[in-house]
């Protein structure tokens, strides 16, 4: 049984501050992960909308902020003061990751813009933020990356069409059930997409009367029945780092108990060359605890 671990990388002090900690916490516990990573601008200053916060009532969105939300001086990165580059800011601990034998994909360029732009953007926009990306990642790690995220889950028909242009061997920037080949607006796209199958810490603490414990323990229930290929777990170092980490490690090793291998989703799509993945209609539609449209897994293909 197979569940891959999705990590994000996003922010500056998530890479100086969690990243070496979560490095170690998975090293010891011998589990392995994928870390996408925005790789430009830290542009946490702009990250104060609706399109940022994810929660169904007021006091889970509020939890979520004041856990989540910016610190101190990065309150004020790419609003009062320079946005900083987590390629120059934060090259020893991102080079870390590879130095300790994980996978690195692309988050994004810049996630605060490409999550406030992505839903209007052209070809052109969207070429010039991936291309930017491939090119930091290729610079810092000496090989371009083959997996693709994509903040908030936010994509396009565009997108995918430049994912798969620019070489990219999956993409995980989608919630659904299963991994699946995508249909969008009629267009297939034959890159393996990796969807999100399960909640995220964010959605669940806070909602129908969970606590932390709560929402560890929900999570578990949810895995108890294994799916034919696997699931996948997003995980914000922002977001989860820091104060949740020990609840983190319980959950994670609550998996391990449970029987599952946690992977990289380079080996989840790898052990899906044993299936034949099916094609899925991909929907820009609401998400439960978010603004704006969300990339989601619709129907088979064809109906």
């Amino acid at each position: 049984m197979l569940l891959a671990l999705r990590v994000e990388v996003d922010s500056l002090t998530a890479a100086r501050d969690t990243l070496p900690q979560f490095l170690d916490t998975l090293t010891r516990i011998r589990a392995n992960a994928s870390f996408f990573i925005n790789i430009g601008p830290d542009q946490a200053g702009k990250a104060r909308g609706k399109l940022f916060r994810v929660g169904e009532n007021k006091q889970q969105i509020h939890n979520n902020f004041k856990l989540s939300g910016p610190h101190g001086l990065a309150r004020l990165y790419g609003y009062l003061l320079p946005a900083p580059k987590l390629i120059s800011s934060a090259a020893s601990q991102l080079q870390a990751i590879k130095a300790a034998g994980f996978e690195t994909g692309l988050l994004a360029w810049d996630r605060v813009k490409w999550i406030q732009g992505i839903a209007d953007a052209d070809e052109a926009w969207v070429r010039t933020e991936l291309q930017a990306g491939c090119d930091a990642m290729e610079s810092l790690f000496g090989e371009r990356p083959s997996g693709l995220a994509l903040p908030g889950w936010r994509g396009s028909k565009v997108a995918m069409r430049l994912a798969q242009r620019l070489g990219f061997v999956y993409v995980s920037a989608s919630r659904g059930s299963q991994p699946h080949l995508a249909v969008t607006d009629g267009e297939p796209i034959s890159l393996p997409q990796l969807p999100t199958s399960l909640p995220t810490l964010s959605e669940l603490i806070g909602l129908a009367g969970r606590d932390e414990q709560g929402a560890a323990d929900y999570l578990l229930h949810l895995t108890a029945d294994a799916p034919a290929i696997g699931h996948v777990f997003t995980l914000s170092l922002s977001a989860d780092g820091g104060k949740r980490l020990p609840l983190l490690q319980q959950i994670l090793t609550g998996w391990q108990e449970q029987g599952y291998e946690l992977v990289s989703l380079q080996h989840l799509h790898q052990h899906t060359h044993n299936h034949v993945l099916p094609w899925h209609n991909t929907q820009q539609r609401e998400w439960p605890a978010y603004e704006g449209l969300l990339t989601i897994q619709g129907p088979a293909f064809p109906s």
